[in-house]
């Protein structure tokens, strides 16, 4: 899945017809993606893999709060594979958590003990939560399909201008270019989804 189409993509892109450009239209989407989820400080699974907003497995080593509630530093969770607490930092089968024992909050990425939970409170440990979880989108919201539609609009038409900060046209008029950033409309939109706090792996 990508967080839009190249039929989507080029509703920004005025002056294409057909799918003869659909290979690059895609590839500059998906490395959209991984500048967006960057910039919003979505973590990289691993040194060889891009962050990206769609929904893919992570796995996060995390200090025991303590409590009741865990935050997950990558949100929103579609689901939990797993989640371990042990101060010991060995993850065995005994400190694996009863899914029965918590409930998500999976827009916020919470992951809340039942009063009555066996598990009574999680731990207050350095690294005793170890949280394998599904974060990101599965059904990409329109505001975020719209950053990416300008963002991917921005980068098509300047592809031949990188390292150009400025133009002269033939009467004399010079204009200065936008730089190969994220868009400020494009901040504005994905403003509420930048994730906060650290994460550690």
């Amino acid at each position: 899945m990508a967080l839009i189409t190249a039929a989507e993509a080029r509703f920004y892109l005025r002056g294409l017809s057909g799918t003869g450009e659909d290979t690059d239209i895609n590839t500059l989407v998906t490395r959209v993606d991984a500048a967006l989820a960057a910039w919003l400080g979505f973590p990289a699974r691993d040194e060889a893999t891009d962050s990206t907003l769609e929904d893919v497995s992570y796995v996060l080593y995390l200090d025991g709060p303590g409590g009741l509630v865990v935050q997950s530093p990558v949100w929103p969770i579609q689901s939990v594979t797993s989640i371990y607490d042990d101060p010991d930092r060995a993850y065995a089968a005994a400190s694996l958590v009863a899914a029965t024992d918590y409930t998500l909050d999976k827009p916020v990425g919470k992951i809340i003990l039942g009063n009555s939970a066996v598990w009574g409170s999680w731990s207050e440990s350095w690294r005793a939560i170890k949280l394998t979880v599904v974060a990101g989108w599965t059904t990409v919201p329109e505001r975020i399909k719209h950053a990416v539609g300008l963002q991917v609009r921005h980068l098509w038409r300047a592809r031949d201008l990188a390292g150009v900060e400025s133009m002269s046209g033939p009467t004399g008029m010079s204009a200065s270019l936008r730089p190969f950033t994220v868009l400020p409309e494009v901040r504005e939109l994905l403003a509420a989804d930048r994730l906060v706090g650290g994460w550690v792996g």
